[in-house]
């Protein structure tokens, strides 16, 4: 499959505008016992993927800081220190909740909008994943406002996710899976591009269907319901999936 190329920050963000203001719109319509109910992470409640959202875009705001002026600033000081915040802030009103969100994401988005564009191969400090430049803080931000947008479970299925984000993050995934010695075999191909994504010690069976269907089931998102496998059977028992 050829390789496609990276798309720069500067032309991600005029999207990751348009996503982030979709997010605060579904935001803005939960109430004080909205975001007390379930999300469709296990043991998370909405309150906490708001809150997740926030601090995610805190902590990519800091790695750009850290690019653009050659401090030390991780992304993140531990793993302890992100589930920390998440617990603490998920007890807010809803109001609070989406100010804490609105404001955050958008303090990222003014950075992301300054940043110096000799800069943006600058190596930062992310968590889990040591230094990496810094170029992927717009785009794994996408990521977080798009599915955990989806993970509020108040009407933002991967059928709206944008085309574009789909099929960047369907490649994505699908050599992320390639590196897991767990994935079993298959082959995806998405009705949009058609093309055999083979994953595993493949062949394997075929799934078929749309490529936002496919991410979806991929990454937990949606049961897989509406693909399609051949031979008929069963869909393939994916491992563990981490984000």
């Amino acid at each position: 499959m050829p390789h496609k190329e990276e798309a720069s920050p500067a032309a991600l963000l005029p999207l990751l505008r348009t996503c982030v203001g979709r997010l605060r719109s579904t935001a803005a319509t939960l109430s004080d016992e909205d975001v007390k109910a379930p999300s469709l992470l296990p043991g998370w409640t909405r309150a906490h993927v708001l809150t997740h959202l926030a601090r995610s875009a805190d902590s990519r705001t800091r790695l750009l800081t850290s690019a653009r002026t050659g401090t030390d600033l991780p992304q993140y000081a531990s793993d302890d220190q992100r589930e920390r915040e998440i617990e603490e802030g998920a007890g807010r009103s809803a109001d609070a909740l989406l100010d804490d969100m609105d404001t955050a994401l958008h303090r990222f988005l003014s950075a992301a909008d300054d940043h110096p564009p000799h800069a943006w191969d600058v190596p930062v400090r992310w968590l889990g994943a040591g230094l990496r430049p810094v170029r992927g803080a717009v785009a794994s931000m996408l990521r977080e406002v798009e599915v955990h947008h989806t993970d509020l479970d108040a009407g933002h299925t991967p059928a709206r996710w944008p085309a574009s984000f789909t099929a960047r993050e369907l490649d994505a995934t699908t050599a992320k899976l390639r590196t897991n010695p767990h994935t079993p075999p298959m082959t995806l191909r998405a009705d949009e591009d058609q093309v055999p994504r083979v994953l595993g010690d493949g062949p394997g069976p075929r799934v078929n269907g749309p490529a936002a269907e496919l991410l979806g089931w991929l990454t937990r998102r949606t049961d897989g319901h509406m693909l399609s496998v051949e031979p008929r059977g069963p869909l393939p028992a994916l491992p563990t999936w981490r984000s």
